[in-house]
């Protein structure tokens, strides 16, 4: 089943709702505005509606333009944590490296609305890779799957990135393939020392 936990992160709730909500705020301005002007001729009312509403989705995206680094890291460190208890891993000696993919985006605002990450999680005795979480900025919540492939570093054959693809080959010739946004360079490097430990000891 997974799990589902808010995204804990420090950030202005009205302002940052307001970013994520700015069509719907200049929508209902607009809509409020133009009903007062046209039923009741109050237009110093309804121009300070439109006016205000707008000001208020300018000032939501500005701000969440601002704040989407900070909240995603956190997002990712918080998924991070709990993917490393999905998979079994103990955090003080494995290594964890996330790479985000971006989701669905809207219109004017940097940041998508949610990244999907694929998580690499280099313990002592094999590599697991869990690409089934979701870090979503727009309704501040981390989802993480229950499930990870784990590959024993004494039964691969290689591991490298190529074209957005992560590319995992068994010593048994089978190959698996993870769609990645980028190099996870790091994971990469601590694999390869990892299974140069392995061939070592066999």
């Amino acid at each position: 089943m997974g799990r589902r936990e808010s995204l804990e992160a420090d950030v202005f709730q009205p302002l940052w709702a307001a970013g994520w909500q700015w069509l719907w705020i200049v929508a209902g301005a607009l809509f409020l505005g133009v009903y007062l002007i046209v039923e009741f001729g109050d237009l110093l009312e309804g121009v300070g509606i439109i006016v205000g509403g707008s000001a208020l989705a300018g000032l939501g995206i500005w701000y969440v333009d601002q704040q989407y680094e900070a909240v995603l890291d956190a997002g990712i460190e918080q998924a991070q944590t709990a993917v490393l208890d999905v998979v079994g891993a103990d955090g003080d000696d494995s290594e964890v490296s996330s790479i985000p993919t971006e989701g669905r985006a809207l219109l004017l605002v940097s940041p998508a609305r949610e990244y999907e990450l694929t998580t690499f999680v280099v313990a002592p005795d094999a590599l697991v890779v869990h690409d089934d979480t979701t870090v979503s900025l727009a309704h501040r919540y981390v989802s993480v799957g229950d499930d990870g492939q784990r590959y024993e570093y004494a039964h691969l054959s290689s591991v490298a990135y190529e074209d957005g693809h992560l590319r995992v080959v068994l010593a048994d010739g089978t190959a698996e393939s993870f769609d990645v946004s980028s190099d996870p360079t790091s994971a990469l490097s601590a694999v390869r020392e990892r299974m140069a430990v392995a061939d070592d000891q066999n």
